[in-house]
């Protein structure tokens, strides 16, 4: 069973590796997946529902709520770096991108120092438009 479960998990990560600026919902990952991969490759729903917890917990998934908070979106974290750190989420396209160590420890340090919050670096994404669309708008 065990073996199962770490295959089921890998076919999750390789997929959603695969589309780094997208967020799914579970609905949306299962249809893709059995879309993309053989039927015995697929994981049903209620393992989805359970494989996807974990990968939040472990850091390498971030949920984000859906337009008008109505299901949650689920997005790869597109950095290979552990050490604890912001993320910056497009509004436009989706992407998902991180600012680095020194950088997320700044603003943090700012905004406690200003507001006596601390803030959850594991949870904090600050919304935005990248660069790209930025430039796509101008």
């Amino acid at each position: 069973m065990a073996e199962y479960a770490t295959r089921q998990r890998r076919v999750l990560l390789d997929f959603l590796g695969r589309h780094p600026d997208r967020g799914f919902s579970v609905e949306e990952l299962y249809e893709a997946l059995a879309s993309c991969c053989p039927p015995d490759q697929v994981p049903g729903k209620s393992t989805l529902y359970r494989l996807i917890p974990k990968l939040v917990s472990e850091g390498l998934v971030k949920r984000f709520s859906g337009e008008q908070g109505r299901q949650f979106r689920y997005q790869i974290i597109p950095c290979k770096s552990r050490e604890a750190h912001l993320h910056l989420k497009c509004i436009s396209c989706g992407s998902l991108l991180h600012l680095d160590h020194a950088a997320s420890a700044q603003i943090m340090d700012e905004v406690l120092e200003q507001t006596a919050f601390s803030l959850d670096q594991r949870e904090t994404v600050l919304f935005g438009v990248c660069q790209n669309c930025r430039q796509k708008k101008q």
